[in-house]
This record gives C-alpha cells, structure tokens and sequence, in this order.
C-alpha cells in the first residue's frame, strides 16, 4: 500500500519549499507507481515535479521529492491529486481517489511605514559677524508619528548655547513646525554650509540623518571705506531633491552635498547662489521658481512612466509622476529666466525633449544610469559651471567624468539638447 504525505502543513507566505514523500507501508513490492499533484488557486509551483513516477518500492521504504512553491496570501488550502495508482506484487492495479493534503499559509507581516523627518532653512542670507536669527521648517514627511524630534545645528557658524539644539515632542504624520536658531556666521561667500543633525524616534527605535544646506553670508563695507569691487552678478541655481516614500533609495543628499564643494572649489564661487529644496511636491516647484527665479534648475531622483517624467511627492510622501505638460506648462508660466534644466534621473529623454520648446537648454538621460554614476556627472557639471565655462562645455566635462570611471554604458546616457530660443 503506498500513502503520500505533504510537509510541512504550515507554510509562509511568499516562497516556501514543501516535501512530497511516498512510502510503501505494505509487506510486498509495490510496481508503476504514478502520483501527480495538484496545486489549488493561490498557491504555484515555482520548481519540482507535479507529476511522479516511481517503477518500484520495496515494502518498508520511501523515497521523496522536493517541490518549492509561492504562495500568494494567507489561508487554508488543499492539494489534491487527479491520478494516483500503482500496482501491487501480483500485478494488480490500484487506483487511489479523493487524495488530499491540507496546507495552512500564514499571511505575511505587514511591515509597519518608516518614519521620515526633513528640515529645510527658510533663512537665505547671514549677515558677515553680526549675531541674527536662522530660521527653519522640521517636517515629518512619513506616514506615521514621531517624538523626541530634536535638531542640532553645525557649520561655519557659532551657535548661541540656549539654541544650539531645537527639540519638539510630538509630531504628527503630515505636521510641521517652525525651527530657529540663534547664529553669527564665521565666514563670507554665496554658500556657506549649514549641517543638520536630525534625531528622533518611531516604529521602535532612534533614528538618524544628516542634511547640509547652504546660506549666502556678506559682509558689509565699513563706512568711509574704498568702495568694493563690484563682483558682478550672481547665477542662481535651484535643485530639486525627491526620493519619495516606497522607492528605492537615491543619494540625493549626497550629490548637492558633491555638487556644493565642486561649485566651491570653482573661481566663479562667489557668483553662484545656490538653493536647495528636498521632499520636493508639486506646488514646492511653482512657489520656488517664483521666489528665487533661478538661471539653472536641476531635479535628482526617479524618473518614470510611460512619459518619463520625474517622480517627486503628493502631499503624504508617496511618488507622484509629473505629467511632461504639466512641468513644461510651469516652466512657461514661471520658469522664463531658466536658462537650463538639468533632468539627472533614469529615462528623461521625452521630458528633455519636451522642456525645449519652453526652456533654451535641457540634460536629460537617454536611459538608466548607476546612483554613483548620477553623481559623477554632477559633478563634471558644476565644476566646469564654476569656473566660468559655458553649459556646453559643462556637459562634456559630465560625461568625462563617466568615460573616466566607467560604469557599464551610463556615459552614454546623458543628452543635451537645444530649445527654440538657440543658445544656453
């Protein structure tokens, strides 16, 4: 007699590998055993046989055979078998009916969302030496609440002791608060790095980031001195950061973070403003163009969708993909002193191409290209940026930076492209 048993009978979700044993527990040879398995709806064979033929079993023994599975949600489930026969030791056919094996499949855990804390400076200009107030915005961009939100400031700054650190107990999903510190900036020039060490708990633990931004510190001419060189004027570049929640995770800190020292290490440092906006939504992109009105406009992230369009924000943190008419259609209504758009995410050829018709110069990328690669490129950029050179050359010095440490084919992803209005 031959009987088939299934193990385990309690599985996960998901992948999972279960055994299919048959063993002869009668006290003579058993011949042409055939067993086939049938799988229910929710539950697939991934690898292994379904159909199982065995020539001989001596009585006493058993042999088994692996079957790995992937079972789609949680629930009771029952395998049954549509043909089960063998012959006995005189040639006797026997056909076994209304086999079934019970399997119980635990549903997956739901994973609990990871908060998400971001804090931006609302201030843009120091004065050089003078002790003055540092505004910012704390906002909790995740899903779920956080407390012990604390934030402390370093720099090229001296921090007044009592407000060293801004701390709030609760926030709120969705909330922000206003953040100010009391600071005299130590030194001059067009973008003087601010850290922000952000600490605060949720979902079980303490959590940590680091973000640098950047303020403008002059200095004022003292009275009844020479008048100063007029520097000229100054190139404003505006970026754009989104690494929305449930996407796989981008750098984005750390590519401003490379493209602020290339632009400071350039000759042509102090005629370049910078200014940085992170958790980027789609208002944040009108309201900005407004206030600043940027000569450069540069978006790190995702690119994605049938347009290859860019991923930012909606109002709870989760990707958002700009239709293409819609970002050109901002650029024409706001966006008139762009000069250049920098689209540094995977698959933006269409965008690119569109954002000519409003815009005089556009970077796109052709196709995916590496994190680290992305940030290559930047770099390249602005360093030919700040020193002087045009956006042509600037862009040549990107994808020297990626011929030069090469990354499968991502030097041949960026692309340049001239608008209607000619020349960048």
């Amino acid at each position: 007699m031959i009987e088939v048993t299934v193990s385990p009978a309690r599985i996960p979700a998901g992948v999972a590998d279960l055994e299919i044993r048959l063993e002869n527990t009668g006290r003579e040879t058993c011949l042409n055993i055939i067993f086939m398995i049938r799988l229910p709806v929710g539950i697939m064979r991934l690898r292994g046989q379904d159909r199982i033929t065995v020539s001989k079993l001596p009585p006493g023994q058993s042999i088994s055979y692996p079957l790995r599975v992937r079972a789609d949600s949680g629930g009771c489930y029952r395998l049954t078998s549509p043909n089960f026969s063998y012959r006995d030791h005189s040639g006797h056919a026997h056909r076994v009916t209304g086999f079934t094996a019970e399997i119980t499949v635990d549903a997956e855990p739901v994973r609990a969302p990871e908060p998400k804390v971001a804090a931006e400076l609302q201030t843009t200009e120091l004065p050089l030496g003078e002790w003055s107030t540092l505004r910012g915005r704390v906002s909790n961009v995740g899903e779920v609440d956080v407390s012990a939100v604390e934030i402390i400031l370093s720099g090229q700054v001296t921090t007044e002791n009592r407000s060293k650190a801004f701390a709030v107990e609760q926030l709120r999903a969705g909330a922000s608060v206003d953040a100010s510190f009391f600071v005299r900036a130590q030194e001059a020039g067009a973008q003087v790095p601010i850290h922000l060490d952000i600490a605060y708990s949720g979902v079980g633990r303490r959590h940590r980031s680091t973000t640098t931004r950047t303020v403008s510190v002059r200095s004022n001419p003292q009275t009844g001195a020479a008048p100063a060189h007029n520097p000229g004027p100054s190139v404003k570049i505006l970026f754009f950061g989104a690494n929305p929640l449930g996407t796989p995770s981008l750098r984005v800190d750390e590519e401003i973070r490379e493209i602020q020292q290339a632009i400071k290490q350039g000759r042509e440092r102090d005629h370049i403003v910078v200014r940085s906006e992170w958790a980027v939504r789609p208002h944040d992109i009108t309201q900005v163009l407004l206030d600043f009105q940027p000569e450069f406009v540069h978006f790190a992230g995702h690119g994605g969708g049938k347009e290859g369009s860019i991923v930012v924000e909606d109002d709870i943190g989760h990707a958002h993909i700009i239709p293409v008419d819609g970002l050109v259609q901002a650029f024409k209504a706001v966006g008139r002193d762009v000069r250049c758009v920098i689209v540094n995410a995977c698959r933006t050829e269409l965008l690119a191409q569109a954002l000519t018709a409003v815009v005089p110069c556009v970077i796109g990328m052709r196709q995916p290209v590496g994190d680290r690669s992305a940030i290559r490129f930047s770099v390249g950029f602005y360093q030919a940026l700040a020193a002087g050179k045009p956006v042509e050359t600037a862009f040549d010095v990107g994808v020297a930076q990626l011929m030069m440490t090469p990354d499968g084919d991502d030097a041949l992803a960026p692309l340049l492209l001239h608008g209607r209005e000619g020349a960048c």
